[in-house]
């Protein structure tokens, strides 16, 4: 087995990588956050998030393919010179470092506030950072393989949320659109976050063994979140009134208290122990994301350099930076808002599509 066979990934695994990093915190919260725009109307701006994702995510295939042999930076190269592109390629290794902060620090408070309230930020950092290591050094193979065991260890928990359903109440989804439409489509600035992730499709596709089932891969990759989210925004909705849901931020941990043992009490702290799982399928491809950039500015290969050093400004700054919900909302905000994940590769296919049109055009 040569090297390209050994970094190469299979489909499953490319469709499971982008999934995971989409399962982040916001599973959380998003049925709050919808429901204070859109009301329990907000499962349609779900939907609409949904098809927006998939036409950007498609972009970023047609990119891709018209170099397949090429990594991220050497596509931007090429349409844009060297400097250029390399210019491009910093701006997207700030873009994931912010995503890695963001998932990273979201997590550690999620711990303190719902499980380990004593325990030191560091500490938990620390913890979080030692399997993000682990498997990074392990290179895409590891990463897809890491994938594909957190989908199928946690494909237990969306069906857990259907056992308080027994109490749900249909009519709070009625009348549909009670509010009109505009606060349906004010609140896909809501939705649109929470698909945020596809766009490592940049960085996994030179590694995909069969390209040509990527469009097919990316299609299933952004619909698995879809049916989850889905699930989740409606089991919440049946489940709290429409005044109730808005009062619950972390939304859908409130919804599995209601399940009792009668040798465990709290049983949401053992729910949000698994959640930690798909928490790190966010962090660890963005992780990747940053490193393998990296590698590719300076053009070296299997370079563990960068893991060391991200790694450990991670963790020194676990001791300088005090962990505060609003400060790392801010932070969020500006992650999801940068463009990055949306019109950036909008931008480029556009580019791309002219500067093509044009060259033959020329010739």
């Amino acid at each position: 087995m040569n090297t390209a066979e050994k970094k190469s990934i299979t489909l499953t695994q490319y469709i499971l990588t982008i999934h995971g990093v989409q399962m982040g915190q916001d599973v959380l919260t998003l049925p709050s956050d919808v429901a204070r725009i859109a009301d329990t109307d907000g499962w349609i701006s779900v939907i609409i998030g949904w098809i927006i994702t998939m036409v950007v995510s498609l972009c970023i295939v047609c990119i891709m393919a018209k170099h397949p042999g090429d990594t991220f930076l050497d596509v931007l190269a090429k349409y844009f010179g060297k400097w250029m592109g390399t210019a491009c390629i910093v701006i997207w290794i700030l873009y994931s470092l912010l995503a890695v902060i963001v998932l990273l620090y979201f997590t550690v408070l999620i711990l303190q506030i719902f499980i380990l309230p004593q325990t030191p930020s560091y500490i938990l950092v620390l913890l979080c950072i030692v399997p993000v290591y682990m498997v990074i050094r392990g290179g895409t193979r590891i990463l897809g393989r890491y994938a594909v065991f957190v989908f199928f260890f946690t494909l237990w928990i969306p069906v857990l949320l259907l056992i308080p359903l027994g109490d749900a109440h249909s009519v709070f989804l009625l009348p549909v659109l009670k509010e009109g439409i505009f606060p349906i489509l004010y609140s896909i600035k809501n939705t649109v976050l929470v698909f945020v992730g596809f766009e490592i499709a940049f960085i996994l596709y030179p590694y995909l063994k069969h390209k040509q089932m990527a469009a097919k891969g990316i299609i299933i990759a952004n619909s698995l979140p879809l049916t989850v989210y889905l699930l989740i925004t409606l089991a919440c909705f049946v489940y709290f009134s429409p005044n109730e849901i808005t009062q619950y931020p972390w939304s859908t941990l409130t919804l599995v208290k209601p399940i009792q043992f009668p040798f465990l009490e709290r049983f949401e702290i053992i729910f949000l122990s698994f959640f930690l799982f798909l928490f790190s399928t966010s962090i660890i491809p963005y992780a990747f994301s940053v490193t393998n950039s990296v590698e590719q500015i300076f053009n070296k290969k299997d370079w563990q350099l960068p893991i060391y050093i991200l790694l450990l400004l991670l963790l020194v700054a676990s001791f300088f930076f005090k962990l505060n919900y609003n400060r790392l909302e801010t932070l969020r905000t500006w992650w999801g808002w940068s463009g990055v994940a949306y019109a950036f590769p909008v931008v480029i296919f556009l580019y791309i599509t002219v500067y093509a049109y044009l060259k033959n055009k020329r010739n």
